[in-house]
């Protein structure tokens, strides 16, 4: 049975949520070995929720187990990349077409405000501009979800949700190459303008070919 805290939340989901950051941040590097006494240190638990925490993070493709080896951070590849990519523009293309369709105001108001909290700062950190803010990638997660959020279907928001959390790293990696450029405010923009003027197929098309643009910027990484 899970240890429950206060507030329903669970030592397991909280290890889960500490292991995932040190993912995401680049903490743990991608094929790193993931030893139980390295995260017992870092979630300040026993061994038990951390198991629970990396059999999550194992089945949604953030950590892997070998017999061998043990648990280890999944490693980045063009074939996950393209299949992500290709598997988001799908469902969450027709997730924003339905939502154009079907949101009223009250959607039309969370894609707007949305919109405002993450243009309020900038994407890259001043210290390494290389390097994505937390708390823009935290409203940036909010804005997208906002646009899907009239679909109608719980199902594919949940695997829409599941697929942006899946494509996090490779987002952060976009960020720090070198020589990218992209005008990705004005691309949140446009996905904005296009959603609420109601232009369904328009709305998504923009979606699929921003994500796209952040394939696309990544071909190189693994080909050169």
């Amino acid at each position: 049975m899970e240890q429950k805290k206060a507030g329903g939340r669970t030592l397991a989901g909280d290890a889960y949520e500490a292991i995932r950051q040190a993912i995401r941040t680049g903490a743990v590097k991608p094929g790193d070995r993931l030893r139980f006494a390295d995260l017992q240190a870092l979630c300040g638990m026993s061994v038990t929720p951390v198991r629970e925490a990396l059999a999550r993070l194992t089945a949604e493709g953030f950590t892997v187990l070998d017999d061998h080896r043990g648990y280890s951070v999944a490693s980045l590849s063009l074939a996950e990349l393209r299949d992500i990519t290709a598997t988001r523009q799908l469902c969450e293309g027709e997730a924003l077409r339905l939502s154009v369709l079907r949101g009223d105001a009250d959607w039309e108001g969370r894609v707007i405000a949305a919109h405002h909290l993450m243009a309020r700062i900038p994407q890259a950190r001043e210290d390494i501009p290389s390097a994505m803010r937390e708390d823009w990638e935290a409203r940036h997660s909010v804005f997208h979800a906002a646009l899907i959020s009239a679909c109608g279907s719980p199902s594919l928001l949940e695997i829409c949700g599941k697929l942006f959390s899946r494509a996090d790293r490779y987002r952060r990696l976009s960020v720090s190459l070198v020589g990218a450029t992209r005008d990705v405010t004005g691309e949140h923009r446009r996905l904005m303008e296009l959603a609420l003027a109601r232009d369904a197929e328009g709305a998504a098309a923009a979606l699929r070919d921003h994500y796209g643009r952040t394939a696309a910027a990544l071909e190189g990484f693994f080909t050169t």
